[in-house]
C-alpha cells in the first residue's frame, strides 16, 4: 500500500484552477461582455435609424402624450446637438403655457420641472406632491410684506389650520335680514297651502353660460346666489295696495316709487268714482294708528299723491324693511337700504366643487335647520371634510386637490411655436 503524505497530498491541488476558463463559467463570461456589446450595438442602430422610444424615460403624462414621441418639443436647449439628453428648460414649458406667477412676494419660485415630474406614466401633471407645496408652505417667506396666508401649512387635515371663513368669531357680512330655521320647519304656509322647503328649493348648482357648439352648460361648482324673483317671489310677492293687483318690482326705491306713482295713475284714469272715496285704516303704519280724517281728495292728482305716500310708508317701514336693513334717507326722501352684500364664493383662495358632492344631504356639511340669524356662517369646518377628505378614509386630500398654485386668471395667449406636423 502506497502511503503519501500530506505536502505530496497537497501537491496534486491546482492552486490556480480559478484562472482557467472552462465549462458554465465559460459561457458567463463570454455572456456578459456579448449582452451589452449587442445592447449598445442595437440602441445605436434604433437612433441611428430615427427611433427614440428604446431610450425614452417612459410614457408622459396625459396631456403631453400627443409629443411623447418628439422629445425635441421639450427637451431643447443651448446645445441643439444634446437633443433627448437637454433637460427641460422654463423656455420649453413657456412656449405652450403662459402660466401666471404665484404671488409677488413670493421667495423665488422653482422651476416648472420641479413640481410637474414627467415620465411617471399617464398620469394628470397637475397632481404634483404635497412635498412641493410644503418646501415653501410650512415656512412661509415672503421676500416684503406679511404673507396673506398661513406661515405654517403641510398637510390636510393635520397641519392645516382651520378656515378662516369658520373661525371662532367670523360673522357673515350679508346685510340681508333671513332665518333659516323658519323656512325650514314644517307646514310652512306656501301660495297653495302648507309645505316642507328643501335646500333646493333656492340652492341650486351655478352653471356658465354654454359655448357655441357645448352639448350642455357647464357647472361651475358653485351654488347660483338666491333671486328674489326666482326664490322669493313665489311666496313673498311685493303687493303694495289692496286695489292693485299688481306687485312691486324688487328694485330700487326711485324706480319701486315711479311703478306705485304710474300705476296709481292708470288705476284712477279707469275707476274715476274712486276719487272721493275715504281712506281705509287698514292701510295705516302701524295699524289702527289713530290719524284725523282727511277730506276726500279734490282731483286725480291729489288722491294719486296720497295713495302713493301711504303705500311708500307700507313698502319702506314694513315690506322692504323684513329683508333690509335701512341705512338713511337720502334728500329726495327716498329711504337707502344697506347693499345685501352676499357674498358668492366663501373660500376664494381654495376650489370647491358641489358636484361629486351631491350624494350626501346637505345638512351633513351645513348646519342651516338652527340657524335663526343672518350672521351664522353656514359653512362646513376642517373636521367636517376630514371625515372623508383625508389619507385614511381614501377621498383625494393633498394640496392640490382644494388649491391652484397659478392665478390663471391672469394668463395671457401664447405665440404658436408649431404645426400639428411636428408631432407626427
Amino acid at each position: 500500500m502506497r502511503i503519501r503524505t500530506a505536502k505530496q497530498r497537497a501537491q496534486r491541488i491546482d492552486l490556480y484552477y480559478f484562472r482557467h476558463a472552462r465549462g458554465l463559467r465559460r459561457w458567463r463570461v463570454l455572456l456578459s461582455i456579448a449582452v451589452p456589446l449587442v445592447a449598445l450595438v442595437w440602441v445605436s442602430a434604433v437612433a441611428f435609424a430615427g427611433g427614440r422610444k428604446v431610450y425614452s424615460a417612459g410614457p408622459v403624462s396625459i396631456a403631453h402624450a400627443f409629443a411623447e414621441m418628439k422629445c425635441e418639443v421639450c427637451h431643447s436647449g443651448a446645445n441643439a446637438t444634446a437633443g433627448f439628453r437637454a433637460h427641460t428648460t422654463e423656455k420649453a414649458c413657456l412656449t405652450c403655457h403662459d402660466a401666471p406667477a404665484h404671488a409677488a412676494n413670493m421667495t423665488p419660485p422653482p422651476e416648472c420641472s420641479t413640481c410637474h415630474r414627467e415620465h411617471r406614466g399617464r398620469v394628470q401633471i397637475a397632481r404634483t406632491s404635497d412635498g412641493f407645496c410644503a418646501s415653501c408652505h410650512a415656512d412661509l417667506k415672503t421676500t416684503h410684506g406679511d404673507p396673506k396666508v398661513a406661515r405654517a401649512v403641510s398637510a390636510f387635515p393635520q397641519g392645516h389650520p382651520e378656515f378662516a371663513a369658520v373661525k371662532v368669531g367670523a360673522r357673515d357680512p350679508g346685510q340681508l335680514r333671513f332665518n333659516h330655521a323658519v323656512h325650514l320647519k314644517d307646514g310652512l304656509r306656501g301660495p297653495s297651502g302648507p309645505e316642507k322647503l328643501q335646500c333646493a328649493s333656492c340652492h341650486r348648482p351655478e352653471t356658465a353660460p354654454a359655448g357655441a357648439g357645448a352639448r350642455r352648460a357647464a357647472r361651475t361648482g358653485l351654488m347660483s346666489p338666491a333671486t328674489f324673483q326666482e326664490t322669493c317671489a313665489r311666496c313673498h310677492p311685493l303687493f303694495f295696495d289692496e286695489r292693485i293687483e299688481q306687485a312691486v318690482p324688487h328694485a330700487k326705491p326711485d324706480a319701486v316709487r315711479a311703478f306705485v306713482q304710474q300705476t296709481l295713475s292708470r288705476y284712477i284714469q279707469e275707476h274715476p268714482d274712486e276719487i272721493g272715496k275715504p281712506d281705509s285704516a287698514f292701510r295705516r303704519v302701524p295699524l289702527n294708528f289713530p290719524r284725523p280724517p282727511e277730506p276726500p281728495a279734490r282731483n286725480a292728482e291729489e288722491w294719486v299723491a296720497r295713495r302713493s305716500a301711504a303705500d311708500e310708508r307700507i313698502l319702506w317701514n314694513k315690506t322692504c324693511a323684513e329683508c333690509h336693513a335701512r341705512s338713511g334717507t337720502a334728500a329726495d326722501n327716498l329711504p337707502v337700504f344697506a347693499a345685501t352684500n352676499v357674498t358668492r364664493q366663501w373660500m376664494p383662495r381654495a376650489a370647491f366643487d358641489h358636484g361629486p358632492h351631491l350624494m350626501v344631504t346637505c345638512q351633513s356639511c351645513h348646519a342651516a335647520e338652527g340657524s335663526t340669524k343672518a350672521a351664522d356662517v353656514l359653512l362646513p369646518t376642517q373636521a367636517t371634510c376630514a371625515s372623508c377628505h383625508s389619507p385614511s378614509k381614501g377621498a383625494e386630500s393633498r394640496c392640490f386637490e382644494c388649491h391652484r398654485y397659478h392665478d390663471w386668471t391672469k394668463a395671457r395667449p401664447v405665440t404658436p411655436a408649431y404645426s400639428l406636423t411636428d408631432f407626427k
